[in-house]
């Protein structure tokens, strides 16, 4: 009897230090301007993970998202590969100078 005792809180305590690790990877996002033109986003990520962010459309604009290397891929969702830190994002737009 104590011999499985001591077996499950091996295992159980195994357990909790893989839980524990998994979750250190994990880093917050945050958008700390721009909050209007964000729709969607994760809150957290872990390193290496594709991020997706869900921006507003503009038009006779460009809007930017500065705080990390990424890429729009399509109008509207702008992707990048989450670092191993926070991200702040900032979302700009632009007014184009040949726009309406």
């Amino acid at each position: 009897m104590k011999r499985k005792l001591i077996v499950w809180t091996g295992l159980l305590l195994a357990l909790l230090m893989c839980m524990a690790l998994l979750g250190c990877s994990r880093h917050r996002i945050t958008v700390i301007s721009g909050e209007k033109f964000v729709h969607k986003y994760p809150k957290t990520a872990r390193t290496g993970e594709t991020v997706t962010v869900e921006t507003s459309m503009v038009s006779d604009a460009e809007l930017y998202v500065n705080g990390v290397d990424g890429t729009f891929v399509r109008p509207g969702e702008y992707q990048f590969v989450m670092p191993d830190n926070d991200v702040e994002l900032k979302v700009t737009v632009i007014a184009n100078p040949n726009g309406a």
